[in-house]
């Protein structure tokens, strides 16, 4: 009897060791490495876990041991709780959305890693489609690793909930759909720009949550101009919340971030195998992350013409690099032109009417 009860209370207390084991690291010194994480009801005493001082104490040893470079976060909901998560870390410089709903989006970035340029909220126009107000939070940070400084910028979006009747839940699919609509046809023109989507979408990449629907991201998607991370957790059938089997919380970067992805280097952090009672006292989101090359490239496209201003002639049909020597580099379609080294280069664009244009492009 006493050998089997030793049995017993080893194999508890090897249970427990297992349930508490400590948080992973996921960022490394050689990638730029980025999450999102809903933070349900953060430091709101009414809604969420009920213990903020724990939740508190969890979301610090989640974000110091994931040890992410940027993380953006949904549903902050106590600036007196949110003034404490950035106390508890220093290394983080920290933006937080100033739409007038209580589950506010943020941005967590390593201050040396970036340097803040701004951040404001963007798609005014559009409060309905943004779950009645939750407006994309737009962060633009300077690098600060390399010889040369560059731009990036994080867009934090927290969509509409899949929630009610099954009539509220298919006015929320439209909803979801069109704010992705909208918040595309914004990033659509920045093809320079060196973006990461990020946040609760609330609905999968493969087929939506909504029975019998498509991906509200369809369309996103199936644009070779933009790269989802997530989208291989969704085909792999991960979930991204504690209760429910999908994958909600993703990731998605703009044309001239794309290559950066490292293959396959995506993943979730499952809350559960690490802290006990997870779902009770810290999130019922699991963090999500990737990780990218820290090798940025300098992006020529059809918005830099004449000295980086941007035209306002008809898109050409044709472009074409050359060196100074007058040798062919490449050719191909305008909109996904990259030049991936220094120098200084010839761009010769060809339009529909047979006009041509040359520039001398300097990459540094």
């Amino acid at each position: 009897m006493r050998l089997m009860r030793g049995l017993i209370c080893f194999c508890l207390g090897l249970l427990a060791s297992l349930v508490s084991a400590q948080v992973p690291k996921i960022g490394t010194d050689t990638t730029l490495d980025v999450g999102t994480w809903n933070v349900e009801w953060f430091g709101d005493s009414l809604n969420g876990p009920t213990n903020e001082v724990t939740q508190l104490k969890n979301a610090t040893e989640v974000i110091n041991n994931m040890d992410l470079d940027v993380m953006g976060l949904c549903e902050i909901s106590n600036p007196g709780y949110w003034a404490k998560l950035q106390a508890n870390l220093p290394q983080y410089g920290a933006v937080i959305t100033n739409y007038s709903q209580t589950q506010k989006t943020a941005l967590l970035y390593k201050k040396s890693m970036f340097r803040l340029l701004y951040s404001k909220s963007i798609l005014l126009a559009f409060d309905y489609e943004f779950a009645s107000g939750r407006f994309p939070l737009e962060v633009a940070l300077e690098s600060q690793w390399g010889s040369k400084k560059d731009t990036l910028y994080f867009w934090v979006i927290h969509l509409k909930a899949n929630t009610g009747s099954t009539s509220e839940k298919i006015a929320s699919y439209d909803r979801r759909a069109k704010a992705a609509e909208e918040l595309k046809n914004y990033l659509d023109p920045k093809k320079r720009w060196k973006g990461v989507v990020l946040g609760d979408w609330n609905d999968d990449l493969d087929v939506s949550i909504v029975s019998g629907k498509v991906s509200p991201f369809l369309a996103w998607r199936s644009d070779t101009n933009y790269v989802f991370p997530s989208y291989r957790l969704s085909l792999a059938k991960q979930k991204s919340t504690a209760s429910y089997s999908e994958m909600i919380d993703h990731i998605c970067v703009t044309a001239s971030l794309k290559d950066n992805f490292l293959a396959n280097q995506s993943g979730v952090m499952v809350g559960d195998s690490y802290i006990a009672s997870y779902r009770l006292n810290t999130s019922d989101h699991y963090p999500v992350w990737a990780r990218f090359s820290l090798d940025l490239k300098a992006w020529v496209g059809i918005d830099q013409l004449d000295g980086n201003q941007i035209t306002t002639m008809a898109a050409p049909v044709w472009t074409e690099l050359y060196d100074l020597q007058g040798r062919l580099l490449m050719e191909g379609s305008a909109e996904n032109f990259r030049i991936l080294q220094t120098g200084l280069f010839v761009v010769q664009y060809r339009y529909a009417n047979g006009y041509r244009k040359s520039v001398k492009v300097l990459v540094r």
